[in-house]
């Protein structure tokens, strides 16, 4: 009998040694899916950041160019109306002239 306690107690030693490896086994396999999961959270968070940042920085010369053709236009525009207003300032001087002989020369 005292043969069939000592393999009883036996079994529940093993039993418990079993169970604390099993709890062990569980610790370790948590701590490493964690560390996973913190792993692809920050690989992600780095792959945002860099689509964030390329994303910026071809908004940013979109805008430029954007800008640059509007100056150009603002250029064109401004050279248009230069030269008009020095046509118009032309003619004027010529009706000027005209006006002033008509009245005063003849």
């Amino acid at each position: 009998m005292a043969d069939v306690v000592k393999k009883v107690q036996s079994a529940e030693t093993d039993a418990e040694e079993i169970v604390e490896e099993a709890k062990e086994t569980k610790k370790d396999i948590i701590r490493k899916a964690e560390e996973k999961a913190e792993k692809i959270i920050e690989e992600a968070e780095n792959t945002a950041e860099e689509k964030k940042r390329t994303e910026l920085k071809k908004f940013e010369e979109k805008i430029e160019e954007e800008k640059q053709e509007l100056l150009d236009e603002a250029e064109d525009t401004s050279s248009d109306l230069r030269s008009q207003a020095s046509e118009n300032r032309d003619e004027a001087v010529e009706f000027l002239n005209n006006k002033f002989e008509e009245e005063f020369l003849g």
